[in-house]
């Protein structure tokens, strides 16, 4: 090994060849969950509006915009998204192979590995962090490209900073455009100007030219550029804080009702249970059946707080002796900091979390796996087995994402007494296997683990009700409308409307057609039947506008342009009727996949 070192080229090619290996099976699977909300319906992708788009979250500007592409090159067609997901991960772990190559190049680590041995050494943390099966969620689950995509600017970034320090260079732009990439990604890279901070004083050893002033100097850029581009969410969020007690607008929405306090407890054990998956990563689920942490009695937060305290202490200790591991230690707690502290989320967790912390560990088993051998010889040799291994537990955990059904029954099996496990098979079920009969009893075993849930009974509604069960139907539709908030308002409302014009009561018809829209002007079909409620009233102006509107709110539906086009052909206007249908066609072919589909 030592002769005949590894070259750039050989490790390129290892790293694309086990990336392709491990999510060949994935260009099919389709949407799943979140997917549906964020890509499927999400109207300011299609068509793209950058304005709404940079209006609806800031701090997921490029992310959305990547899946916007997508929708451009394939429709709504899942082979081009997981396409780029890999090429995104394929580069973040390029970019991990570069990064730890300029980390052996800086003064602390310089004597640590010999240049002849130090593609291999950098390969390792590449490859560990492209095959990990814990990076499937992030890559092979569409909508946490977010996760991925920050993550490959976050390490961009790093890699800029340490290539303009050791080369001395006085130009740092392309470290500040790398870090506002990342803060447009996803809200994880808030970290990273401490990120900087960090490897500052790990790789670059105090003298009397780098006094720790000069550190915090050369940092202050950094910390002030974050402060400029984060004032305008964190004055919102300080608004929000101040009317509402909540923090928001800076960070995701969150329903939780879970307090701070015990959110953090909870994160304890959490982050103990993260640092197993690490290390034995078996019995990976899309969603967690976790015990919440509620109180200072619990013994076993306590052990586990233990646990991080002790790791954290020995990160310190190994500051000097060990560097690598100590930095891959401390860059676990550092990037799982926003997610995992203080401020509640929906989900306590998820394994795309993970996504940024993994270089971290990479890192560190790398390094001691290097101690640990003391060959270069054995340490291929093991690497190579590691990743071999790991690789084929990528490739069979995502065979669970191939289809609803086998991820359903994936997350029945891990969380049997979760109601949403058997919601989700419902749904499987019913709008994959087109079995409702099977779909029913999934549904109402949700129901019974308490996931009260109104498309929960609307599903049992319709699907009660393509069975012939009038009765059950009737049951469900009513539980359905029983529902408070927006889902009750505007069924009841829209409800209401076609009742009114069954009776001929079309004014009272068009205002309750227009409460429902105000409660969600997203449906097409409320504004179908308002202009047609328009039109029976002689009022063609405001039909004209709704069914604009129609189109407006929904553009790849045809339902709009028709009813539109049905209205000039009624006038005699078969010129414009025609033209409603060609923008009709010309929409079509601007959402048609570029290359067949």
């Amino acid at each position: 090994m030592d002769s005949k070192p590894l070259s750039i080229r050989m490790c390129f090619l290892l790293i694309l060849f086990f990336g392709i290996a491990a999510y060949s099976n994935t260009f099919n699977s389709p949407f799943h969950f979140d997917d549906i909300p964020s890509i499927l319906e999400h109207r300011r992708l299609h068509p793209l509006n950058l304005g709404q788009l940079w209006n609806y979250m800031p701090p997921r500007f490029i992310s959305y915009l990547s899946l916007a592409l997508n929708i451009y090159i394939s429709g709504f067609e899942t082979w081009s998204f997981h396409i780029l997901n890999l090429l995104i991960h394929i580069l973040s772990a390029w970019v991990v192979f570069r990064l730890t190559l300029l980390i052996l190049a800086t003064p602390s680590i310089k004597d640590l590995v010999l240049p002849s041995q130090q593609n291999l050494f950098a390969l390792a943390p590449a490859l560990l962090f492209l095959t990990h099966p814990l990076q499937t969620q992030a890559v092979t689950y569409i909508v946490q490209r977010m996760a991925s995509l920050a993550t490959l600017f976050y390490l961009a970034t790093l890699l800029m900073y340490l290539k303009a320090r050791l080369e001395e260079a006085r130009n740092y732009r392309l470290v500040f455009l790398f870090m506002l990439a990342a803060m447009l990604c996803k809200q994880i890279s808030f970290t990273l100007p401490f990120a900087i901070l960090l490897m500052d004083f790990y790789f670059f050893p105090l003298s009397e030219k780098e006094t720790v002033r000069v550190k915090i100097l050369r940092w202050l850029p950094y910390a002030a550029f974050l402060l400029i581009l984060l004032a305008p969410y964190w004055i919102t969020t300080y608004k929000n804080l101040i009317h509402t007690g909540e923090l928001k607008g800076i960070l995701p929405s969150s329903q939780t009702t879970l307090s701070r306090w015990d959110y953090l407890l909870t994160e304890f054990r959490v982050l103990r249970t993260y640092l197993r998956l690490l290390v034995l990563p078996i019995g990976q689920c899309l969603f967690y059946d976790y015990r919440l942490s509620t109180g200072r009695g619990d013994p076993d937060t306590w052990v586990a707080f233990t646990l991080l305290l002790s790791l954290f202490s020995l990160a310190i200790a190994l500051s000097k002796k060990n560097r690598l591991l100590s930095f891959g230690i401390l860059w676990f707690f550092l990037t799982l900091s926003v997610e995992s502290t203080i401020v509640p989320l929906d989900d306590v967790i998820f394994e795309h979390r993970l996504y940024l912390p993994m270089f971290g560990f990479a890192l560190a088993l790398t390094s001691l796996l290097w101690r640990v051998t003391r060959s270069p010889k054995i340490f291929a040799a093991v690497l190579l087995s590691l990743v071999v291994i790991l690789s084929g537990m990528t490739y069979f955990r995502n065979e669970v994402w191939k289809t609803k059904l086998a991820l359903s029954w994936d997350i029945a099996k891990k969380c049997p007494n979760k109601g949403v496990s058997y919601a989700g098979l419902g749904d499987a079920y019913s709008r994959e296997a087109k079995d409702d009969r099977t779909a029913v009893i999934y549904y109402e075993k949700a129901l019974a683990l308490g996931y009260v849930n109104p498309f929960g009974y609307y599903n049992l509604y319709a699907c009660y009700g393509r069975l012939g069960d009038q009765k059950k139907s009737s049951h469900y539709d009513k539980l359905f409308r029983g529902f408070a908030g927006p889902v009750k308002d505007f069924a009841s409302n829209y409800d209401h409307a076609l009742a009114m014009i069954s009776e001929g009561k079309d004014t009272e018809a068009i205002e309750a057609f227009k409460k429902a829209i105000r409660v969600d002007p997203s449906y097409p079909m409320a504004h179908i039947r308002l202009g047609e409620t328009y039109l029976k009233m002689q009022r063609e102006q405001e039909a004209i506008f709704s069914f604009k509107k129609a189109i407006e709110v929904s553009p790849l539906d045809k339902a709009g342009y028709d009813a539109l086009a049905l209205f000039y052909k009624a006038k005699g206007e078969d010129q414009k009727a025609l033209a409603v249908m060609v923008d009709y066609v010309k929409c079509q072919k601007r959402h048609k996949p570029l290359f067949g589909g």
